[in-house]
């Protein structure tokens, strides 16, 4: 599987948990927190639920949606119209065409394949 990070604004909600890293057990807390840890709680499948995507689509339910997700983000439009220009395949699958759009919309599982665990990086501008 592969791994990317990526910066973000996030909105921590009641119940979420902050772990301060300034305590005599920072090895054990970033080893356990990492996903690519050999010994990670990810490695040892506590994450397995972001593996699995819980939401689809129906075909015949979903091509009303993704025309006016289309019509309605122009973004999306272009970058749809612009795989189907230089993918052919892409071009003549129907279903794989359906899919773009839900996985580009904001219909699709904002939770799916995102790890839920977070770095807070200091800010001493603020």
């Amino acid at each position: 599987m592969k791994i990317s990070s990526s910066q973000t604004n996030k909105t921590f909600l009641k119940g979420d948990h902050i772990i301060y890293m300034n305590q005599n057990t920072n090895r054990y807390i970033m080893e356990m927190l990492e996903p690519t840890g050999d010994d990670s709680f990810f490695a040892w499948n506590f994450f397995d639920a972001i593996l699995q995507q819980k939401e689809g689509f129906s075909d015949y339910r979903w091509e009303d949606k993704a025309k006016e997700t289309l019509q309605n983000d122009a973004d999306l439009k272009q970058k749809f119209i612009e795989k189907k220009r230089t993918h052919s395949s892409f071009a003549k699958n129907a279903k794989a065409q359906l899919d773009f759009i839900y996985r580009h919309s904001k219909f699709f599982e904002s939770g799916y394949l995102n790890y839920p665990v977070y770095r807070i990086e200091k800010n001493d501008n603020k």
